[in-house]
């Protein structure tokens, strides 16, 4: 899926999100406002005290927002949350104007901190992540702000002012968290009805499984929109390279889902086993496995090429492809799957300049025709594609004239990836596909 095209009649849903994140906005200005006249009315040194209840609120939203952020496909839990922390502070609101015993209490004031502070705004905190992380996926991925974000910042003045100039003056606190309880409720139970999926589609071809992806070290690179397509599509993932970046974009990435980001050398066994042992420990399978690392980094005669040259491009090609595969294969074992391999057209028809590159290319072609008979009986599929001129801004750099040259999308080859990993692709297997997009001659 291109990033920022969105889901197929995904902007009614998103909407939907939107005015989720005005609503929980309004909700938390509503209960700190609610909140904050219940702790202080006629209470001692008063700015003091609002100050640390204003810190309170931030300290909490902030680790609302954390936690929100790696929510997986579901905000269920966080509008759950929201509904019943609204419920206890309007409960306990009612005791506290009723009871001044409970006022006078340390408990009880801690308690009404609590409620009345620290558990709206993390609760609102945490469903704002996961809606905002909702909204970016039904939108494709797009990074073009946050809606969900302005939204609730609007909700929450709006909020604010109403509950501080019009309910409290003639509206007991209670009814307003009461309030605004029953609406998240409604809203919450709006968004889940039939007809209107959450954050994939139901019927997304990744959906509840596992993926290991490599080569996702740099947001501008094929790896990179090929974990987006399965995210897309609902699947959970490790993404691994040898750049310490891919766990910041494994955090970037884990916003619209589930996504564990694991620096490794996969040119040695134990990285490998690594990197799928974190598939194993954090979701307990392991169903796709996508070897993208690779690239092409000696491009001269063979007989000038050295053997650390050679070697080099072998390992970074054939070898990671290698040794990936096995590290997988006993836990592909467990319940079928598929492998997806990098080739290039190089690798089944060498080019002169690129005897290096096309050799690691062919060993990838023959692996996977080995691999997929031998892995056949176990439920395996093993399937290689080979990607024309990718569309990257660092192969762009590349060449003197861009213009001249025929190129393929990275989103072109994510669909192909992820077609090749779904069931669709069942009676597909030992194959190496060309994805030439314009290149095709």
């Amino acid at each position: 899926m291109a990033a920022g095209k969105g889901l197929p009649g995904s902007r009614g849903r998103r909407w939907l999100v939107v005015l989720g994140g005005g609503v929980a906005g309004a909700a938390l200005g509503v209960g700190l406002v609610a909140g904050g006249a219940l702790l202080l009315y006629e209470g001692p040194r008063i700015l003091a005290a609002v100050g640390v209840l204003l810190a309170l609120a931030l300290v909490a939203l902030g680790a609302g927002l954390w936690a929100g952020g790696s929510a997986g496909e579901s905000t269920r839990a966080q509008w759950v949350s929201a509904v019943v922390s609204f419920a206890a502070a309007g409960g306990f609101s009612h005791l506290w104007m009723e009871r001044p015993g409970v006022q006078e209490a340390a408990f009880g004031r801690a308690l009404g901190v609590l409620l009345f502070v620290v558990a709206p705004a993390y609760v609102v905190g945490a469903l704002l992540a996961a809606l905002d992380g909702r909204s970016r996926a039904l939108a494709g991925g797009a990074r073009d702000g946050s809606p969900v974000g302005l939204a609730a910042l609007w909700g929450a003045a709006a909020g604010a002012l109403a509950a501080g100039v019009v309910l409290i003056p003639h509206l007991e606190p209670a009814r307003l968290f009461l309030g605004s309880a029953v609406l998240l409720a409604v809203l919450s139970a709006w968004e889940g009805r039939p007809g209107v999926p959450g954050l994939r589609r139901q019927d997304g071809a990744m959906q509840g499984k596992v993926a290991v992806i490599t080569g996702v070290g740099s947001r501008g690179q094929v790896g990179y929109a090929v974990a987006e397509a399965f995210l897309a599509e609902g699947a959970r993932l490790v993404v691994a390279d040898l750049s310490p970046e891919v766990e910041a974009l494994a955090r970037e990435l884990g916003r619209g889902g589930e996504v564990v980001g694991v620096t490794a050398d996969l040119t040695r066994p134990e990285e490998a086993e690594r990197t799928v042992a974190a598939a194993r420990e954090r979701f307990g399978r392991l169903d796709v496995l996508v070897n993208v690392a690779g690239g092409l980094s000696v491009v001269k005669p063979l007989a000038e090429t050295t053997p650390e040259e050679w070697s080099r491009e072998l390992d970074r090609n054939a070898t990671t492809a290698f040794v990936m595969s096995c590290a997988a294969i006993p836990l592909l074992r467990e319940r079928g799957g598929a492998i997806i391999n990098f080739a290039s057209p190089a690798g089944l028809r060498a080019r002169a300049g690129l005897g290096a590159y096309s050799a690691a290319k062919a060993s990838v072609v023959a692996l996977t025709r080995a691999l997929a008979l031998e892995e056949r009986p176990y439920g395996i599929r093993v399937n290689a594609i080979a990607p024309g001129m990718i569309d990257t801004e660092q192969n762009r750099q590349t060449v003197e004239d861009p213009t001249s040259v025929k190129w393929v999308t990275r989103e072109e080859i994510a669909r192909v990836v992820l077609f090749l990993a779904s069931d669709t692709a069942s009676g597909i297997s030992g194959e190496t596909i060309h994805v030439l997009g314009e290149g095709l001659e």
